[in-house]
């Protein structure tokens, strides 16, 4: 049975080889080769009887899989070992070696994403989510990053209670966000 174009209706149709680019965060990006059908009437290309989709999972998984390894390598030069890391999340030994060996599912390799991210999210695992961790870890890092990419900046405080209140402002800037006048305010629990 041929395969014919949902386009057009033609079963002038051809599978050619196609090269895509992905982006993998923390990694290389994954160049995959892999099959499509392009129609010789209409000149539409695709994926036309829904057998290639497989394929270029099967290879994107791949390229997801030995990213896991070079992040467990980054946070390991960083100096956070993969015991500490498996203490602070609760997990169960040996984890990180099976992730490292590609063995890691979805959820797990957007966590380890998260944790290349922001690092210090680890010590707010290692002290169980405290109240009083979690509002510091929330009330110290905005500074970090305003610190380094602000120019011009203003601080106010204000203290109650139960509340610390900051409005910063200034004019923001980093390599990874344009210039802008931007206005932040947090309030946080007592830290």
């Amino acid at each position: 049975m041929s395969t014919i174009c949902p386009f057009c209706d033609s079963e002038n149709v051809v599978k050619i080889d196609i090269t895509e680019r992905f982006s993998i965060p923390y990694s290389d990006d994954a160049v995959i080769t892999h099959k499509t059908f392009r129609c010789n009437s209409c000149e539409e290309e695709g994926n036309f009887d829904h057998t290639l989709d497989r394929e270029l999972n099967i290879a994107i998984k791949e390229a997801n899989n030995a990213s896991a390894s070079k992040i467990i390598d980054e946070l390991s030069n960083r100096g956070i070992t993969m015991t500490y890391l498996e203490k602070a999340l609760r997990l169960p030994f040996r984890t990180t070696a099976r992730w490292k060996k590609g063995k890691i599912s979805h959820s797990a390799l957007a966590l380890l994403r998260i944790i290349r991210s922001f690092p210090s999210l680890l010590h707010v695992a290692d002290n169980n989510f405290s109240h009083e961790v979690v509002a510091c870890y929330q009330l110290s890092h905005p500074f970090e990053f305003l610190a380094k990419n602000t120019s011009n900046p203003s601080i106010s405080l204000t203290f109650d209670r139960d509340h610390i209140g900051i409005n910063y402002t200034g004019s923001i800037s980093s390599s990874s966000t344009p210039s802008i006048k931007q206005e932040m305010n947090w309030i946080s629990e007592k830290c």
